[in-house]
């Protein structure tokens, strides 16, 4: 299935069918058995150059699928990154009501401990039956960072993840500025750490954020995981990418919705000074900046 989803591109009109490959994605996903279906994977059809990813906050088990072990792999974790899930899908939900259009989004319901979808493959699971269920995360983000780059030139993604070393704190993972590089190239350092920034806008409405905005230091804790890493501008056909780790506090259910709000505000000052809004084809048209 995911092979004849991959054909949809041989076309004279790749544009619309890109996009109709994801608007019917999840249907046609259901179609296969075994199959990640709408149960283990959301994607969202974007018309928006914004990307959100959100790798390991799913509590869906995978029967069938041994857990991982972790034998040989540094840095192995299991624990679930707890309402990233929902914090990404709140904050995709405001972006499309602020602009009329939705973002790209790419939200695994599995649970981290039998698949990573934020590990290399060699260190993402350890059956022949997680390999679906990985490759299903990728091919729907890779797919995204390429309608991205042939619509607009150029996008943002936003992996979304959950830390516990500072309950009240935002990190943020560019592999010290390598997965931005286009976005600094044209901007400058001012564009990930300045005030019109996401973390930027962050520190403005109070969130403790890591690196502090406007200095030099550099990004130590959470530098940026495989996907910022494999999708980022610094890779061919990549885009603009930045992890954020947020902490346990900000992920609570009493405030999850205030700060979906607040990340989705952030976003969307930064989206209006640094992300071009107007698509290279004339059709579908997408919502101006409000």
């Amino acid at each position: 299935m995911l092979a004849q989803l991959r054909r949809f591109h041989v076309s004279s009109r790749p544009n619309l069918l890109v996009f109709v490959l994801f608007a019917y994605w999840p249907a046609l996903l259901a179609a296969a058995e075994p199959n990640p279906g709408e149960k283990f994977l959301t994607v969202w059809a974007g018309t928006l150059p914004i990307i959100i990813s959100a790798p390991h906050g799913g509590r869906e088990p995978l029967a069938g699928v041994a857990q991982r072990r972790g034998v040989g792999v540094p840095q192995f974790v299991t624990g679930r990154d707890t309402r990233t899930d929902e914090l990404a899908e709140a904050v995709a939900g405001k972006l499309a009501h602020t602009f009329r259009a939705k973002p790209f989004l790419v939200v695994a319901r599995f649970e981290r401990k039998y698949v990573d979808a934020n590990r290399a493959r060699h260190a993402a699971y350890e059956s022949d039956g997680g390999k679906l269920y990985y490759d299903a995360y990728h091919d729907a983000l890779g797919e995204a960072c390429k309608f991205v780059r042939m619509e607009w030139g150029r996008g943002i993604l936003l992996d979304i993840h959950g830390e516990g070393a500072d309950p009240e704190a935002v990190f943020r993972g560019t592999n010290n500025g390598k997965t931005v590089q286009t976005l600094v190239g044209q901007f400058g350092q001012e564009a990930v750490s300045g005030s019109k920034s996401i973390t930027g806008q962050l520190a403005e409405k109070g969130y403790k954020v890591f690196p502090p905005n406007g200095s030099s230091d550099k990004e130590q804790r959470y530098v940026g995981g495989f996907i910022v890493q494999n999708y980022g501008s610094h890779k061919a056909g990549g885009v603009d990418a930045i992890q954020l780790e947020f902490g346990t506090n900000l992920r609570q259910r009493a405030v999850l919705e205030r700060t979906a709000s607040d990340v989705a505000s952030a976003v969307t000052v930064f989206v209006k000074n640094y992300l071009p809004m107007n698509r290279r084809t004339a059709e579908p048209k997408t919502a101006t900046v409000p």
